[in-house]
């Protein structure tokens, strides 16, 4: 599951690592890794975010790249648009 770009790692690799969905070497270290839902993801997202400032916006790419993932309707996708933009406001 490691996501490599030209010889390094993603910056969605690195905001999953930090999220605690992936390990370091990019195996799956969260059990709910694929099943996860919206509401998780962003709960994830915001201690990664405090645990880990340096990587907010590869916190904020992976918890969207969660969000996405999972959600099974676009609709679920818009309800969780406002907790997203507070994240960015948060991170900037």
């Amino acid at each position: 599951m490691q996501q490599v770009v030209g010889g390094q790692i993603s910056a969605t690799h690195i905001g999953m690592a930090s999220m605690g969905c992936l390990t370091a070497e990019g195996l799956a270290q969260c059990p709910k890794l694929g099943k996860c839902n919206a509401s998780r993801a962003m709960v994830c997202m915001g201690e990664a975010i405090e645990n880990f400032p340096e990587a907010k916006a590869e916190v904020l790419l992976a918890g969207l790249a969660v969000v996405s993932r999972s959600a099974k309707s676009i609709l679920e996708i818009r309800k969780i648009v406002p907790r997203l933009e507070m994240a960015v406001q948060v991170a900037a």
